[in-house]
């Protein structure tokens, strides 16, 4: 089991770098700007591993598979919302150690912060409404995300992109064939899914033998392995001074977990939230709540960003402490 874990962190890491590096060449190629590249085509690509948990453990119908598939549906974006902004937090709080100011534009982040607090919001209040009403509810998430895409790659053209700071991996030419460039992506984007899934599976069975239930490991601990793509790409590229990418991609899948995902979920489950898992909805919009306000009124800092974490502790302090 141990060996499983650490090859599928090690497939993870290396997919993430050769991601990270296609995907920017990628957004050169097609004219779009920092902005739009993390918010929608890293965070759409790296969603991938967190979107099949719920997906097939609905599908599957399998005991436990409602509690498992809510469980992940609300886990992704609470654990991107507290710990993947701590993350982003210790990162800038080391660029300010080595005297580099962040050149993560606020104005991106509270666009995309803002549609997470409106339409994740709005998921969690669909949980009240009567089941036929929920079909309709779902279908307008769907159609909001389409939206905010269709905003994001129309901003996302008026400035020229910048020609990525280092070369294709798997080309030397500069700028590199367009269908090297898919290729690379294509084949990270699988090694991050098998890597995930070996990673998240091997930490499943350690849970199930440790007897956690099946909702509390599917929101503090696959989230955890799952979002490591996002963790690990937003790491990169904040070393390599690309800091809107590094941000795009966390509150990018944010925007994505918020509504296609939930209308899954409402299409596939009564959608029928109980107190816990009500609980870690509302704890993921008082940390994206918290960020966006202070983006909004300071700008990128390190001390608010990391404060987010301060949900994730107090959420998995209640669980362990016995609440079910």
């Amino acid at each position: 089991m141990v060996l499983v874990i650490f090859s599928g962190m090690i497939l993870i890491v290396l997919s993430a770098d050769y991601f990270t590096n296609g995907i920017e060449w990628l957004g050169k190629a097609l004219g779009l700007d920092a902005s739009a590249v993390g918010t929608l085509m890293a965070a759409l690509g790296t969603a991938l591993p967190e979107t099949l948990v719920p997906v097939i453990a609905l599908v599957s119908g399998a005991g436990g598979a409602a509690a498992v598939g809510l469980g992940a549906i609300l886990g992704a974006p609470f654990m991107l919302a507290t710990l993947g902004f701590v993350v982003l937090g210790v990162s800038v709080w080391w660029q300010r150690r080595q005297r580099r100011p962040s050149t993560a534009d606020p104005a991106a982040i509270a666009r995309d912060l803002s549609f997470f607090l409106a339409v994740f919001g709005a998921a969690l209040l669909g949980s009240f409404l009567p089941q036929p009403a929920k079909v309709y509810w779902a279908a307008s998430l769907v159609v909001a995300y389409i939206l905010f895409a269709r905003s994001v790659l129309q901003g996302g053209r008026r400035a020229p992109a910048e020609a990525p700071a280092t070369p294709l991996h798997l080309s030397r030419d500069v700028p590199p064939p367009l269908v090297v460039v898919v290729e690379q992506v294509a084949m990270a984007l699988a090694g991050l899914v098998v890597g995930a899934h070996y990673f998240v599976t091997a930490l499943e069975q350690w849970a199930h033998l440790s007897g956690w239930s099946g909702f509390l490991l599917s929101v503090i601990l696959t989230p955890v392995a799952t979002e490591l793509p996002e963790v690990l790409n937003s790491v990169i590229w904040m070393r390599r001074g690309a800091d809107t990418l590094a941000f795009g991609n966390v509150t990018g899948a944010m925007a994505f977990q918020a509504s296609l995902v939930p209308a899954l979920g409402m299409w596939l489950t009564p959608w029928r939230l109980n107190p816990l898992e009500g609980a870690v909805g509302v704890l993921a919009l008082a940390a994206a709540l918290l960020v966006y306000v202070s983006v909004r009124r300071r700008g990128v800092g390190p001390a608010d960003l990391m404060g987010a974490g301060a949900f994730y502790a107090l959420f998995v302090g209640v669980a362990l402490a016995g609440v079910r």
